[in-house]
């Protein structure tokens, strides 16, 4: 995954124009330098480059990137009183260089239509809405979230009804395990000791009553419970196959739901659990905006359930996934609107990445929670083709292929503006803007240059984002690594601290070791590495 944060303060510089990314780059030189960092490149902006050069100086600590932030706009505001000072080149910039003309005239939440709005608007979204992993620095407890395109784990992007969830977890990092069939994937995690935890992949929560070791995965619902033969009851959230070792230090399991629960009766709400005599209901002792407590856990298949008594439906927090699918004819987009389940984004996800197709960065939130069985439409003033015509939302389990419309342009050197549009009261209820750029493959991506290898091109971003690093280890011993070297890097602090170890060793290494670390690297942190190679 991503380093928390990542995606949306990327999204936002993304939708700067040119001049003023340079203006956010200059600035940020100017702050960076005053805080003991090596001066930026003289290259021209980059979105992504800016992105983890943030995070990666501030290390994801919410603090320390709010504060740079303010920094920067301090800056903008004093440059914004000299408007006679001219645009200067992009430079690495000593503290105290005048800065560029600065577009600070508007301070709402939101970014503009157009161009992408000012940088000032920008900055602001940021300050208010981003959320980070805090330091290790910081007591246990702090918010974090995870970075996973459906949004912020404890609700702030969410849904705007519901209120944050209180006393946020700890997040941890799976090891993942892929089954025999090279699909089925195994989650499992060691919970160093009493606390709350909350799990990066898959929202699952644990309240652990002293250390334990957990092993989870997705289960399929039409296996145990169809949505078509009971209707009494619908599917909430994700079904869990879950395994603690030793069961009894589990104190409560925090499931995952997408329902949108502001008025609604939450006695309503059940906990499926599944044995082998069927299906037993359980009560939960809590339902919190997003989560559904149970206390004592015997372990098995666990899900949300809804109880479908009386109208009117309940809301469902949703999300729209745009891929760009790469082998069709000129630029055709797949869209799909689907409950905001972590299970349902990996199925689609993993089916697009086979076919192959590539997500498109825009907002993925809806601006409201949608209802089953409601119809949207495709609204757009540029020439575009859509099949087909309108989109039911509708509830299809992960293990189901997800229906999604196909949207084609044979012109998108323009770009493209198109608004997904109630079909009954023609509200919308989700926008898009897609680039050029965005349905471009890079250079690298397309394999036409650079015959540098993986584990060397990525040095930098494998350093600060590799979390499993004793599991690598474990990997390459034998034939890549001995003890004395494993126990040397295992000595030290952090994962970051371990990779650099590792990463000592790198040059010495041919082709055979160096494909051996990529393995290991692409079993325990697949998204990572597909993200890097941009697929």
């Amino acid at each position: 995954m991503e380093a928390p944060g990542r995606s949306d303060l990327l999204r936002k510089l993304k939708a700067l124009g040119k001049e003023e990314l340079e203006g956010f780059k200059d600035k940020l030189s100017e702050v960076l330098l005053e805080r003991g960092s090596e001066p930026i490149p003289v290259t021209p902006a980059d979105p992504a480059a800016l992105t983890d050069l943030l995070l990666r100086h501030c290390r994801g600590d919410s603090k320390a990137v709010l504060k740079v932030l303010e920094d920067v706009e301090a800056r903008l505001r004093k440059a914004s009183s000299h408007p006679q000072q001219a645009r200067k080149p992009s430079t690495c910039t000593k503290a105290g260089d005048s800065g560029p003309k600065s577009h600070f005239t508007h301070s709402g939440d939101e970014i503009p239509p157009g161009e992408g709005g000012t940088l000032a608007s920008a900055i602001a979204f940021m300050k208010r809405h981003l959320s980070f992993t805090g330091s290790k620095a910081e007591a246990a407890g702090k918010q974090s979230r995870k970075e996973d395109p459906t949004g912020d784990s404890w609700g702030t992007d969410k849904c705007k009804l519901c209120p944050r969830e209180e006393d946020p977890p700890e997040e941890i990092h799976p090891e993942t395990v892929r089954g025999t069939d090279g699909n089925q994937e195994t989650y499992r995690v060691h919970l160093p000791g009493a606390g709350l935890f909350r799990c990066s992949e898959t929202e699952l929560g644990f309240e652990a009553r002293a250390a334990v070791t957990v092993q989870y995965r997705y289960g399929f619902w039409d296996q145990h419970l169809s949505v078509w033969s009971t209707p009494k009851w619908m599917i909430a959230g994700p079904l869990f196959s879950i395994q603690a070792e030793p069961a009894g230090a589990v104190a409560a399991i925090h499931l995952p739901h997408f329902l949108c629960l502001r008025g609604a009766d939450t006695s309503r709400m059940q906990i499926a659990h599944f044995i082998e005599e069927g299906m037993t209901l359980e009560k939960p002792m809590q339902v919190r905006p997003f989560h559904a407590v149970l206390e004592n856990p015997s372990f098995s298949l666990y899900g949300v359930v809804w109880g479908n008594r009386s109208k009117p439906p309940i809301l469902i927090h949703s999300i729209v996934l745009l891929y760009w699918a790469l082998k069709m004819a000129k630029t055709t987009l797949h869209l799909y609107i689907i409950p905001n389940d972590h299970s349902r984004f990996k199925a689609v996800d993993d089916y697009e990445k086979k076919c192959p197709s590539r997500l498109v960065s825009t907002s993925l939130q809806t601006y409201k929670p949608l209802t089953f069985d409601s119809h949207y439409v495709v609204s757009s003033q540029s020439n575009i083709e859509v099949t087909p015509k309108e989109l039911e939302f509708c509830n299809i389990q992960a293990e189901c292929l997800q229906s999604f419309m196909e949207i084609y342009t044979k012109d998108i050197q323009g770009g493209l503006e198109f608004s997904l549009v109630e079909k009954i009261n023609k509200g919308p209820i989700w926008e898009a803007h897609v680039r050029p750029e965005d349905v471009t493959l890079s250079v690298s991506s397309a394999q036409t240059q650079t015959d540098e290898h993986f584990v060397s091109q990525h040095r930098e971003q494998l350093i600060q984002r590799v979390m499993a690093v004793d599991s690598i280890l474990d990997s390459l011993y034998g034939p890549v690594l001995d003890l004395e070297q494993i126990q040397s890097i295992r000595a030290e602090r952090s994962s970051v601290e371990k990779m650099r170890k590792l990463y000592e060793l790198v040059p010495k290494w041919d082709k055979d070791c160096k494909d051996r670390l990529y393995q290991a690297l692409k079993e325990k942190h697949r998204p990572l590495v597909e993200e890097l190679e941009g697929i």
